[in-house]
């Protein structure tokens, strides 16, 4: 296993993150599946039964599963495809669109779309697809991908396959946004608000039937664009909660486990679990609002909360990973190339004498931060991360509340930043990543103000707008030295993205930004 410091030392090498310079060439998708299956004899045929503890965030939201945005989990890229794709390295790269370039200014962006692609009812992908199925995503009251209505101005048809998104601001690292996992490709309709609810994809597998609170089935798509695949006759996934997830493992029920509690491996080693672990994953962000008269408005509160919390201790007893990264306070991920760390990883007696000097020589009592088990490990991860505290004389409760009305429970006050709470943050390219602790997002910097927030605002605009790689490393350094001296949250950081699967089922992986994987393309189950 590579130590923290190897792995920091050699990301800037193997990692390759960045924002893709206008006209950069990527490798095709088909090659990477081609890879996975090289010097093997893949069977066809057979069932893949997955269980997943980590339910789609909006499922509270509609019982209407055969939309993407509503599907059971965020894994949607069995039933449906993006324009891009981004890979093992968070690289992106084409996925229906089969290339895409921008003009000198990266305000323009030509996307040219696979041919020959259809969809699950015999309907081929076209433009006239790809534009309605942007401005659905796009569109102000019911589209449903973010960075789509933050940077979206218009989307055109450029002939029968090609798209040409014009956006409000230069974007260098924009293809990003088109690999998000709700901003697939869906059939056209005339009313924008009617896509998406015919479970209709171009997919390597077709819905047959769903309960998005409970489970789904799919066959196999026989006119997939990637010639003989997927190998799989059938993917079904259901919703397996607490004990269960084990508990149909060991018992045969399932296959394969999705987001598995690191604490049960040995469980599922013991019965044959083959546990495949990304290189990192979706992490907790603790939003602190700042818009209120509570204590930790005091930036040294803030400081001491940060140097008081024993990370290395929660990646060594959550996830049995000493030598793991560890969250630096910004959205940014260890595995991302500009990933600055924190200069100093734990200091009880700083943060000891930064709330002495704030007013609470004797300790603090702050608000109760609110959770929901989103992932099976975190309420012993939270308690972790209490006791910690407790030593630099921090008292601070996390209340655990149901996943189910947990984003409208902690938006019900304070909009629109809402209640203390953890959030849960998926790892994206820089730009996405540190674009949620500025303007663009109202709750996460939790009414963050001042000098150095206009800084860090000003820092994002130029990055994005930055060709030279080495140019907008050097302003992610100074975005991230801003949020590091003045703490607007707290990134915990140390997660990975698991899966375990039988013996006999074949390149299963997860995948480091969880909704990207698996791609099921090069899965196939030995008899």
């Amino acid at each position: 296993m590579l130590s923290r410091r190897d792995f920091l030392a050699g990301s800037a090498v193997i990692i390759g993150v960045g924002a893709l310079p206008k006209g950069a060439a990527a490798q095709p998708l088909t090659d990477f599946v081609d890879s996975l299956i090289d010097g093997q004899s893949p069977r066809q045929g057979g069932r893949l039964v997955y269980g997943n503890p980590v339910p789609n965030w909006a499922l509270g939201q509609s019982d209407r599963g055969q939309h993407p945005y509503y599907f059971m989990d965020i894994q949607t890229r069995g039933i449906w495809n993006a324009l891009t794709w981004v890979d093992e390295d968070l690289n992106v790269v084409p996925e229906l669109a089969e290339s895409f370039v921008s003009n000198d200014d990266a305000t323009v962006w030509d996307y040219k779309l696979r041919e020959g692609v259809f969809f699950h009812d015999g309907r081929e992908f076209t433009s006239a697809d790809a534009v309605a199925s942007a401005r659905l995503h796009a569109h102000p009251k019911f589209g449903g991908v973010g960075f789509f209505k933050q940077d979206i101005k218009s989307v055109e048809a450029v002939g029968k396959y090609g798209v040409r998104f014009h956006l409000n601001r230069p974007n260098v690292e924009f293809p990003h946004a088109t690999a998000e996992y709700r901003a697939m490709m869906l059939p056209a309709r005339e009313n924008l608000e009617e896509m998406g609810y015919d479970g209709i994809g171009t997919g390597p597998f077709k819905l047959v039937e769903i309960d998005n609170k409970r489970q789904f089935l799919a066959e196999r798509f026989e006119n997939y664009w990637m010639p003989n695949k997927p190998y799989i006759e059938e993917l079904q996934g259901v919703l397996a909660m607490g004990q269960s997830a084990i508990n149909g493992f060991q018992s045969g029920q399932f296959n394969a486990v999705y987001n598995a509690d690191p604490g049960q491996f040995d469980q599922f080693g013991s019965v044959g679990g083959v546990v495949n672990s990304a290189p990192s994953g979706d992490q907790f962000w603790l939003v602190l609002p700042k818009n209120m008269n509570l204590p930790w408005n005091d930036v040294r509160v803030r400081k001491a909360m940060s140097l008081a919390i024993d990370r290395p201790k929660i990646n060594r007893i959550i996830y049995g990973d000493p030598d793991g990264w560890t969250g630096n306070d910004t959205h940014m991920n260890g595995v991302n190339r500009e990933f600055q760390p924190r200069a100093v990883e734990r200091d009880v007696a700083e943060a000891r004498r930064l709330l002495a000097e704030a007013g609470y020589p004797d300790g603090i009592d702050l608000p109760a931060i609110f959770y929901c088990p989103g992932y099976p490990e975190e309420p012993r991860l939270w308690a972790v991360v209490g006791e910690s505290l407790k030593e630099a004389g921090i008292n601070l409760e996390f209340a655990e509340r149901p996943c189910d009305g947990f984003s409208p429970f902690t938006m019900a006050v304070n909009k629109p930043i809402g209640r203390p709470r953890r959030n849960l943050v998926g790892a994206r390219n820089p730009n996405i990543n540190l674009s949620r602790l500025s303007q663009l997002n109202d709750a996460e910097p939790g009414g963050w103000s001042g000098p150095g927030f206009d800084r860090y605002n000003e820092l994002l605009t130029t990055a994005a707008a930055e060709m030279d790689d080495e140019a907008r490393l050097a302003i992610y350094h100074e975005m991230q030295a801003i949020a590091q001296e003045e703490v607007p949250g707290i990134m915990i950081g140390g997660r990975r993205t698991n899966v375990v699967s039988a013996p006999n089922v074949h390149n299963l992986r997860a995948h480091t930004q969880l909704w990207q994987g698996p791609r099921y393309e090069s899965v196939w189950i030995d008899a």
